[in-house]
């Protein structure tokens, strides 16, 4: 039996940080036949997240040492992104059919879920907020931007995906006159 890298991922309810689950069985190869474990998060513009801050590398060490539990955080997001993200095996000794790098494109909706939230609690405590025309269309281009970022990160296009977020990011940064 062929051995398939696989992995989930989950952000936290405040956006800030990513959970990123390694979901692969290990029952084909054991922990001990992979030299490491790698996690690459490729930004649209082809850079990568550095993590922990500071870090040189364009990859981020989850070795099976550091991270018995198969499960590593990544913190330290300040917006929502749209991620390339790539976890890679390398096998000590590789067997023919296995397939040691599994890719997936992670869209962050966080920050945006957390404005959206804020001015809904804005249109519980007023509800004739919904009669303000600029709240509504704000609030519903809001909805429509994350929307439309999750789809596209769901057909893998990673640039509608972020270019969506960075609209939606736009105006969380100019909440302050919209809501």
């Amino acid at each position: 039996m062929s051995f398939t890298a696989s992995f989930t991922v989950s952000q936290s309810v405040t956006g800030t940080s990513l959970t990123i689950n390694d979901t692969s069985s290990y029952s084909s190869e054991t922990k001990s036949s992979f030299s490491s474990r790698r996690i690459y998060l490729y930004k649209v513009d082809g850079t990568t997240v550095k993590y922990p801050s500071g870090s040189t590398t364009d990859y981020i060490d989850f070795s099976f040492a550091g991270y018995p539990s198969d499960s590593i955080t990544i913190t330290g997001f300040t917006q929502d992104l749209s991620l390339r993200t790539d976890l890679l095996l390398t096998p000590i000794s590789p067997v023919g059919g296995s397939t040691y790098l599994k890719e997936s494109i992670v869209t962050m909706v966080g920050f945006t879920n957390n404005q959206i939230y804020s001015a809904c609690q804005i249109l519980a405590n007023n509800p004739a907020r919904q009669n303000d025309v600029v709240f509504t269309s704000n609030l519903l281009t809001l909805n429509r931007e994350k929307n439309i970022a999750i789809n596209a990160g769901t057909y893998s296009d990673q640039f509608s995906s972020q270019s969506a977020l960075n609209r939606a990011n736009n105006i969380i940064l100019t909440s302050n006159i919209r809501f």
